[in-house]
């Protein structure tokens, strides 16, 4: 279920999914925030969080759970890893990442907030470089990534989440 109230996007229930932009962008600056939703009646399970933002959803990729392009990971632990699903590629720390259906880059630090606190995620793409930050500092990079240029997504993966101020500028 998706609710937009009070400038907030809410996420929560049975069935995983996502809502994507019906346009592509290139080099582009995102930023938004997000906290998981620890009200009682949207309680769920103990399971690890788990969430995400995608960009780089190339246009012509299938509409399926997940499709092809790049995830800034939003989960318990892992909040700030890369994951690159469908092939997609890019070098992390000067290596290439290999080829896969699902492929994590972890993130070089944690600066996650307590549960219930918001989260900022700052996510640049220019030119084949994607940025990953959280909460002012920078969690992840990579340069030469195969996907540059896409649709965007707030993932739903089964954990409340709620996510507001989303703000996304073109860069030059």
């Amino acid at each position: 279920i998706y609710e937009f109230t009070d400038g907030n996007i809410r996420m929560y229930g049975d069935n995983i999914g996502y809502i994507a932009t019906k346009k592509s962008f290139e080099n582009f600056e995102l930023s938004l925030e997000f906290k998981w939703n620890i009200e009682e009646k949207f309680h769920r399970d103990d399971a690890k969080k788990n969430s995400g933002v995608m960009y780089n959803i190339p246009f012509n990729s299938p509409d399926h759970i997940w499709p092809k392009g790049i995830q800034f990971q939003i989960k318990e632990n892992t909040t700030g890893d890369f994951i690159f699903l469908d092939n997609i590629t890019a070098k992390v720390n000067g290596k290439l990442v290999e080829a896969g259906a699902s492929v994590v880059s972890p993130k070089f630090e944690a600066n996650e907030n307590p549960y219930g606190q918001w989260n900022k995620i700052v996510i640049r793409s220019f030119n084949g470089k994607c940025t990953q930050y959280l909460n002012g500092k920078l969690v992840n990079e990579c340069v030469e990534v195969t996907s540059r240029e896409g649709k965007i997504s707030l993932n739903y993966e089964g954990s409340p989440i709620d996510f507001r101020n989303i703000q996304l500028t073109k860069i030059h």
